[in-house]
This record gives C-alpha cells, structure tokens and sequence, in this order.
C-alpha cells in the first residue's frame, strides 16, 4: 500500500521521542487572553511546528502551530493562511480558529519572524492514519459519510466569494475530532488566486507557474492543469473537485489512482476502474466526474454532492448521521511496532470507523 508512504513521517517527532526534542516544549505563551503551557510536537515540517498546548486556566488542550517566515513572501503566505483560516471557521468540518499572535523578527532569537495559531485539537489523528489502521476500506455507509462531510468542506470554501481554492487536499489534511467529526486543517497552500494562461504567454511565464504551483500541492493529487500550462486551461478552485477524485478512489480502493505521480497518467486521466466492481459502482460516476482532464467540465463541488445525497437516498443511508469512531489503548509494543497503529500524545491508540 505505496499510498501510505508520505503519511509515515507525518508525526515522527511526537512518536519517535514523546515529542520533546523542540525548545519550544515546556514554554508558556500567551496568545489573545490566554496563557498556555506547550506540552508536545506533534508535526513538523520545513518552518512549522505543531504543538498540542494547554490552557493553564481551565485544561483544555488545543492545538498550537509555530510558523516562522524567512523572508517577505512567507510572512505574506503566512499572513494569508490565518487571514483564510479565519474567515471559514465556524463550518463544522473546517478546524476552528481559537486565536493568533505575532512576534516580530527583530525580538525572536532566530531572526525570522514569527506567527501562533491557535485551533481546535484534533486527537483522532488523520483519515490516512485510519484508513491505515483498518488495513481495508472502509463499508460503503461509512465512505459515502466521510466523503460527505470532506466535500462539505470544500464546499464552504468554494462557496465564498470570491471562492478559496485549498490546493493541497489529501488524506492527511482530513482530521477526526474527538467526536468523530471530518474536519479539513492545513490552509498553507490556500488562495483565491485564478490563472489563466493564453498562447501569449512565454515558456518562462508557463515555467515559473508551474514551479511556484509545485510548491503548494502533493504530486500525486495534482490535477493537469497544474501540471501543464501549455493547454491554456483556466486553474483555479476546481483543482479541489480533481483532488477529492483522488481522494474517494483510494478511500475504495485502498491505492490512490495516481500513486507514482506519473505526469503523462495525469495529463491523460488515465487510471483504472474495474467496471465488475459491484460493491463501490455507485462512486465510479462521482471518480470520474472528479477526475476529468478539462477543469471546465469537471464536476463542481455542488455537483458531487448531489451526487452524494442521490446514491444515499437510493441504498437508503442518512449521509448526515455522525460517525460512530472508536478509540481505544494498545500496548506500546503493538504501538512501535505496527506501521497501522500511531502514537498520539504519548498515548499509544488505534482507530476504527464503523
């Protein structure tokens, strides 16, 4: 299952070494009007850290990204992300925006500037990790819910105006709540930036978007546009609908449609389905209204979801009823040596839909 691969490092610090190799662990901090103690890391990569941190008045844990800009652009990015993040908390499958804070670069001892965000912890880990620990896909019921509410998500951005593009949906970005609840974090790689190349431009001007797209999306969920400007194709948030294509084809199938990132295989929409598949058929229209070459007459974000309410009314599912998530204990050596069960926060927990 080569499509777990890229989910293996997505907590290193926290299971590899409880966590507390960063000297940030153990500070207190104050953000808005709250004073918080960090307790772990629990990600990390390039200049962000995520922490779970607590609240000294009252326990409760949240979760805490440190980000860091080296320069004038990240400082822009990261100013965008909180900006975008801000304005879509409330949906209930968007991770809630608690709080953030500043602190310029002329008062850090790193001499880059400095951003907190504060949001909701979501301690059932990704939908990567639970997909991995159930080693199989997950019954149709339980897909049909899931898939629901990540589109309901995407949706609540699209619907926006101008609408937001997240360009970096994938597994890993899908977060399960305490409560069993989908909710979509990470909105580093977000915009509301369209382009659209004509004949005019030059291969320099194609070259350089390409390689600034490259920087904010995960190859293998990278739709054509994104990876050929030569098509004169329009990108904007419809990358997103090409991306959950990705996503409800391995939620079935247990591989990703794309899995070496093969750039001719995704120019070309070229990926199998079985069509003697019976028990997950009634996606197969939905994987290949999401994955169509031309953004134009991919499937809108509406579009799947009524999809998504026509195949729950006919297997009779109500596509609204909560997730049932179980998390239970394991034992630490199950915990190390499983690559299915990770170790969340010190504690070694497996996950299950049902």
């Amino acid at each position: 299952m080569s499509v777990f691969k890229s989910a293996m490092g997505y907590f290193s610090s926290a299971s590899a070494n409880g966590g507390s190799d960063n000297d940030f662990v153990g500070q207190f901090v104050e953000i808005g009007n709250m004073k918080l103690r960090v307790k772990k890391v629990i990600a990390e990569g390039g200049f962000a850290f995520v922490f779970v941190a607590q609240d000294v008045a009252t326990g409760t844990e949240y979760a805490l990204k440190r980000l860091m800009a080296a320069d004038e652009q990240a400082n822009k990015n990261i100013i965008q992300e909180i900006s975008l993040l801000k304005k879509l908390s409330g949906h209930p499958n968007i991770i809630k925006y608690i709080a953030a804070s500043f602190i310029d670069k002329t008062k850090t001892s790193h001499g880059m500037s400095e951003y907190l965000l504060l949001t909701d912890l979501c301690s059932g880990g990704s939908l990567m990790e639970a997909l991995q620990h159930k080693g199989q896909a997950f019954p149709l019921p339980t897909i049909l819910r899931v898939f629901y509410q990540t589109c309901k998500a995407v949706h609540h951005m699209h619907n926006q105006v101008p609408p937001i593009a997240h360009r970096d949906l994938k597994l890993e970005n899908f977060l399960i709540s305490n409560e069993g609840t989908i909710k979509l974090c990470d909105f580093g790689s977000a915009t509301t930036e369209v382009y659209s190349p004509n004949p005019s431009w030059s291969a320099n001007q194609r070259n350089m978007l390409e390689e600034n797209l490259a920087q904010f999306t995960t190859p293998m969920y990278r739709a054509p546009e994104m990876l050929d400007t030569w098509d004169n194709r329009k990108i904007d948030h419809a990358v997103d609908v090409w991306a959950l294509g990705c996503i409800l084809y391995t939620l079935c199938y247990m591989q990703h449609p794309f899995e070496d990132s093969a750039k001719l295989a995704i120019l070309n929409g070229n990926y199998t389905l079985n069509p003697n598949d019976q028990k997950y058929k009634c996606f197969h229209e939905i994987i290949s209204g999401c994955l169509t070459v031309n953004p134009e007459v991919r499937l809108s974000i509406s579009g799947v979801l009524e999809r998504l309410a026509a195949i729950a009314e006919t297997q009779n599912i109500n596509i609204k009823q909560p997730l049932k998530f179980e998390r239970k204990k394991v034992e630490q050596s199950v915990a190390t040596s499983s690559p299915g069960v990770f170790n969340f926060f010190g504690c070694p927990i497996a996950f299950s839909f049902k």
